[in-house]
């Protein structure tokens, strides 16, 4: 026999309904719901419901209909949106529409739309009518708490396309109790709980930052992260901030008016993805559990994954805020000495739970790891991804390995070692015209950047200064002039006093111009092998 939880009881109702697109349109009107009234997961104030004795799912809000999904017994579902009396005028120019009392006494209507008319979901006029009932539903002095039964997953699934696209694929299935949903097993009454596959790499710490030089396969390493789907990603900028990332108020436009609401950032919803995988269906769920039973359930849950690319190109101490004390092991909800702490904007009780691991990247010649905060660095571990040449093959007569390995070299010595260049520069190169690309558009620019187009010493870096001996016709960096002293009268009519001896430089034009026949795989191969 199967329990009956809130998903198994969606996913019947899904399956009475009946039809796909009728439910995704519903959940779609059901997430714009949630945008407006910016209430959490249950608060009191929302019930969404499924009743056994109705085919439909209800969206309350306070003790009205805000918007409903009826299937009756005979012809197609049904689209029930609540809007004011007094704007039942404003649809009259829609005759598919019908409309349905919400109770005897109340100022609203419900605006009845079927299937077959669903276009009329998305007209202005329908919109507007409903949209601008909704905030006043929510100040309504008939208050929640429900008595109906509020049903969490209602709610996920409009906020979660991943989650209602399984919800439907289960509903079409005769084997439920037998599948797995997100994590989460239909079980049967007295089976002993077994602790599922974490997916978690061997020596994964929880919080892991992977560094190194450009094209060192920093972002590739995060694709296994992203395999099966419980991983959530952000790149980082110079402008991200705490509201972006945990919570901030913002504004936003419904009809003629201006609201301002608290939105969640990734990373309040990737710890919120993490307690719903260890079977709560809020972080407020999972904090007013006993601490001896969340322990349990975070310690069985599949892991959750936030993956930062390019971690050190925002203000970490301004993005992380107080959060940043929370992400340690041992201070995690679920954890020996576990914390949480009120967040600002909301006043909500925030923890992250012990199931989230926290993976960045930081390309090293953007800013030194020594520069980043000491906070970051005690709470974070550390792995070094270095420049790989032995995974790179030999093309026409150029060695890349060898090639890159004396570049980087020299650049270590010029330079520094964060500078270097990562084999992924090289790794798909197959033919000299791709190697010559490579040079032209991304090598040469970026060692203009490195150098600050200090050519003599890009010169040194290409083996295309004149003591390591290449020919002329070898070289990607040529000296285009020498202004010698006679050169420079006649350019300025005297010498001037501050001007040194100038050399001015190109990049060999055949280089330029796409002439790749006319460089020769020598002025590769004489990088790193000095004529004799």
């Amino acid at each position: 026999m199967l329990i009956d939880t809130p998903q198994q009881a969606l996913i019947e109702r899904i399956r009475d309904i009946g039809h796909a697109e009728a439910v995704r349109r519903f959940f779609g009107l059901l997430k714009e719901l949630i945008d407006v009234v910016n209430l959490p997961n249950g608060d009191a104030r929302l019930a969404f419901t499924i009743r056994k004795d109705q085919k439909a799912i209800t969206a309350n809000v306070n003790f009205f209909w805000a918007l409903r999904l009826v299937k009756p017994h005979r012809g197609e579902p049904e689209f029930w949106l609540t809007i004011k009396k007094s704007a039942q005028d404003q649809l009259v120019d829609f005759p598919e529409i019908d409309f349905s009392g919400v109770s005897q006494k109340s100022g609203y209507v419900a605006a009845v739309i079927g299937q077959s008319s669903a276009h009329l979901l998305y007209q202005p006029a329908v919109q507007q009518c409903w949209l601008d009932c909704l905030p006043e539903l929510v100040e309504t002095g008939k208050r929640g708490p429900h008595s109906a039964r509020h049903n969490p997953d209602v709610y996920r699934a409009a906020e979660d396309e991943a989650f209602l696209s399984e919800l439907i694929r289960l509903a079409d299935d005769p084997s439920l109790g037998e599948r797995h949903l997100n994590g989460h097993t239909v079980e049967e009454l007295g089976a002993d709980y077994e602790t599922p596959d974490r997916n978690v790499p061997d020596n994964q710490p929880h919080n892991l930052i992977l560094y190194g030089p450009p094209g060192t396969g920093k972002t590739h390493a995060l694709q296994p992260y992203l395999r099966d789907g419980r991983a959530s990603l952000i790149t980082f900028h110079p402008a991200y901030g705490y509201e972006e990332f945990v919570e901030g108020i913002r504004p936003e436009v419904v009809g003629s008016q201006v609201s301002y609401k608290v939105r969640k950032g990734i990373f309040y919803k990737a710890c919120l993805s993490a307690v719903q995988l260890a079977g709560y269906a809020t972080l407020a769920d999972c904090l007013n559990d006993s601490p001896d039973n969340r322990q349990r359930k975070l310690a069985q849950a599949p892991a959750h994954f936030l993956l930062i690319d390019e971690i050190n190109r925002a203000n970490i101490a301004s993005v992380f805020g107080e959060l940043i004390t929370l992400l340690e092991a041992d201070k995690r909800l679920g954890a020996e000495h576990e914390l949480w702490l009120t967040l600002p904007y909301s006043q909500e009780r925030f923890g992250v739970p012990a199931n989230l691991y926290v993976v960045g990247t930081m390309n090293t010649t953007d800013r030194s790891i020594a520069l980043l905060d000491i906070a970051l660095r005690r709470r974070f571990s550390f792995r070094e991804l270095r420049p790989d040449p032995s995974v790179l093959p030999m093309v026409e007569g150029v060695d890349l390995a060898q090639l890159l390995r004396t570049i980087n070299e020299r650049i270590e010595y010029l330079l520094d070692r964060d500078h270097q260049l990562g084999h992924a520069y090289l790794l798909n190169i197959s033919t000299h015209a791709e190697l010559c690309d490579v040079f032209r558009d991304r090598i040469i620019p970026l060692l203009q950047e490195y150098f600050f187009n200090n050519w003599a010493q890009i010169q040194l870096i290409l083996g295309d200064n004149m003591a390591w001996g290449k020919e002329p016709e070898q070289r990607l960096i040529w000296v285009r002039k020498k202004y010698t002293s006679t050169a420079t009268t006649n350019l300025f009519g005297d010498i001037p006093d501050t001007v040194d001896d100038v050399v001015s430089y190109e990049i060999n034009p055949h280089l330029l111009a796409h002439e790749y026949e006319q460089v020769p795989p020598a002025a590769f191969v004489r990088i790193y092998q000095k004529p004799v």
